[in-house]
């Protein structure tokens, strides 16, 4: 069996996450999505835990090979690793491989974090996988706009329908305008 895991904010989640977690839905037997939740709204995090994992479950509702959970945010990186090993041991300690998929093994905070700290992982063995960003754009305008949940959180702000439609899939764009109120 394999378990592919993906670390992230998701705030709101857009069309590049969603290709990475159909890809990984396609190439793994089991996807587990781990979502950094801080549990305090502000700028950057202007959603709960719930409301991405119902805005996702919109897009993946029945998908039985899809786990949507919380991994509470912590200053200290060694409790957040703590958390991330509770997790896997409590579900999956039988499993020995995981697939963690990065944006991009310089940038990517969880990634560099687990690298850090591996060796905490006693029971399991990460595969490192990068996924550059590279490409990750839409046309928008005249204009080539990276697909980030900046972008799409200034979108919305901005009362911007047309770049939102080209950054959300189209399963969970109302319920993101609901959230958003607009």
């Amino acid at each position: 069996m394999t378990l592919w895991l993906f670390i992230g904010r998701l705030n709101p989640p857009h069309i590049w996450h969603i290709s990475i977690i159909d890809k990984a839905l396609s190439e793994n037997d089991r996807v587990i999505v781990l979502i950094w939740s801080k549990n305090i709204i502000d700028e950057q995090n202007p959603l709960k835990f719930n409301e991405i994992k119902e805005i996702l479950l919109l897009k993946y509702k029945g998908n039985k090979n899809l786990e949507i959970l919380e991994l509470r945010d912590d200053r200290s990186d060694l409790i957040w690793i703590y958390n991330i090993y509770k997790i896997l041991f409590e579900k999956w300690k039988w499993l020995r491989d995981i697939n963690l998929y990065a944006w991009d093994f310089k940038n990517d905070s969880a990634y560099n974090i687990i690298k850090k700290y591996e060796n905490h992982f006693n029971n399991f063995s990460f595969n490192y996988i990068e996924q550059s960003r590279e490409n990750s754009f839409v046309n928008y305008n005249w204009q080539k706009i990276a697909i980030s949940a900046t972008n799409l959180r200034q979108a919305l702000r901005n009362k911007d329908y047309d770049l939102v439609h080209k950054l959300c899939d189209e399963k969970m764009i109302e319920k993101i305008k609901i959230i958003f109120k607009l």
